[in-house]
């Protein structure tokens, strides 16, 4: 069985394809959800402004790229999955993203200001839960979504890669 810390491969997937440009999108948040992992690692025994410019940095990726992200993913992808597996099929995906909104939005508030000892620990969690929640949503994506899209008919595959690739293209992850 595949782990969820493990970027699938995607079978068959042409470049250019939307399961290739899905990857690709995935493999950057990966990259990034790496970096998240490793502050979550230091948090505690930064200094306060160290603390301060990386929890920063870390909140303008997850505010900038990675909420949009889940947005487009529901306005894009999600309703392809519910024609092709049923009504409210990614429902639970979506209340992934609420989740993970609303602990960004925690986030934010734990790192705004002094980030003092008692609040780091507190950022070292969420961090912690952050990252574990996306890497695991992610693998859920890839492992039961993307595959369904080899049963889309052409107009409807189309459609998407359009979609798709505006938004990857969009963020300036044109891949």
């Amino acid at each position: 069985m595949a782990s969820p810390n493990a970027a699938p491969s995607v079978p068959n997937a042409t470049p250019g394809s939307v399961e290739q440009l899905i990857s690709d999108e995935h493999f950057a948040i990966r990259a990034h959800l790496t970096q998240v992992r490793e502050l979550a690692t230091v948090f505690p025994e930064l200094d306060q402004r160290a603390a301060s410019r990386r929890a920063e940095a870390v909140l303008d990726f997850l505010t900038s790229e990675l909420l949009p992200h889940a947005a487009e993913e529901e306005a894009s992808l999600y309703p392809v999955i519910d024609r092709l597996v049923g009504a409210g099929a990614t429902r639970t995906m979506a209340l992934d993203h609420e989740a993970i909104a609303s602990i960004i939005a925690q986030l934010g508030v734990a790192t705004n200001g002094d980030v003092g000892p008692s609040a780091r620990v507190e950022v070292q969690r969420l961090l912690f839960v952050l990252e574990a929640l996306l890497t695991t949503h992610l693998w859920k994506e890839d492992t039961a979504y993307v595959p369904l899209l080899a049963r889309l008919d052409f107009h409807a595959y189309t459609a998407l890669h359009a979609e798709v690739a505006g938004h990857t293209a969009h963020r300036g992850h044109g891949h």
